[in-house]
């Protein structure tokens, strides 16, 4: 009984368990059961068996929500240590790990870059990591990278910040991205991407410069929802070789601006082929931009 079916079927009320298990092939039981599993994940549904279940509100958040959103089978995890971990250990045990999704409510030893710290507040934000299979060499890898940024920040409509981050226009903190590679010499076996995108919490007291959705836009957002429409986005990149990175460059809070990245200072002109980003004339292949007053 697919869940994306079984909600249209409820959109416009009406359809009780009976029809609804003999159009489905199910029983009773079952349908009762899934419409149970889905309040529980707080999708809204009036009624009951015998008189007939419209679907209210189709918020939720969950195995079955997620899974409806995104087209697939989730790993869901009320708490974990790591997405990224958990993505990991799957895609080491299964022959096709391409699409593997695994989503969090809440991590309690969630990682950023270079071993920082990613805390939020339980059941606020997305936290997901997701295994591909860009067909490109392992030097390759961080083009596809900025490219699935760049792909992300055209859903949110925020800017992506040199390497890794999501931000608005101000250079407040949206998301990070944390992507760990699986490799053999000359072909990457798969990357996990390691996302968390600030969505519904309103306050940040040892992150002054972070900022949320929500905040931005004056409103709570569906997580599900949006969690399908970036798992898309990141999956229409075309990585057969190494994807373009002109849509990295047009949404990019790095480039045209003086910065400091280590020891290096300048211009941040430009990032080459490999992802690179060259700061007066120099390229920096990894570091934290600082952003320098003029």
């Amino acid at each position: 009984m697919d869940t994306a079916d079984l909600l249209a079927a409820i959109s416009d009320g009406g359809a009780n368990g009976s029809s609804l298990a003999e159009r489905f092939g199910v029983s009773r039981t079952m349908v009762w059961k899934r419409m149970q599993q889905l309040r529980a994940e707080g999708v809204v549904i009036e009624g009951a068996a015998g008189e007939g279940y419209t679907l209210v509100d189709p918020a939720g958040f969950g195995p079955w929500t997620l899974g409806w959103r995104c087209k697939r089978q989730i790993q869901f995890f009320e708490v974990c240590g790591s997405t990224n971990v958990e993505a990991r250990k799957l895609a080491e045990s299964s022959s096709s790990p391409e699409g593997l999704l695994v989503v969090a409510n809440q991590q309690d030893a969630g990682r950023g870059r270079l071993g920082r710290a990613w805390n939020t507040e339980a059941g606020h934000n997305l936290l997901f990591s997701v295994v591909l299979k860009p067909q490109v060499v392992p030097q390759l890898a961080p083009v596809c990278v900025l490219a699935w940024a760049a792909a992300m920040a055209e859903v949110l409509d925020c800017q992506v910040k040199w390497p890794n981050d999501l931000v608005t226009p101000e250079g407040h903190k949206i998301g990070g991205i944390l992507a760990e590679l699986a490799s053999e010499a000359e072909q990457v076996r798969f990357v996990v991407l390691g996302v968390g995108i600030n969505v519904n919490q309103t306050s940040f007291p040892d992150l002054p410069q972070a900022t949320s959705l929500s905040i931005l836009r004056g409103q709570p957002l569906d997580r599900a929802e949006l969690l399908g429409r970036l798992v898309a986005a990141i999956e229409s990149v075309p990585t057969q070789g190494a994807p373009s990175l002109g849509l990295w460059r047009s949404r990019s809070h790095t480039l045209g601006r003086t910065v400091r990245v280590g020891d290096v200072e300048g211009l941040a002109s430009d990032v080459r082929d490999d992802g690179a980003l060259l700061v007066g004339g120099h390229a920096v292949l990894a570091g934290d931009v600082e952003m320098v007053a003029s």
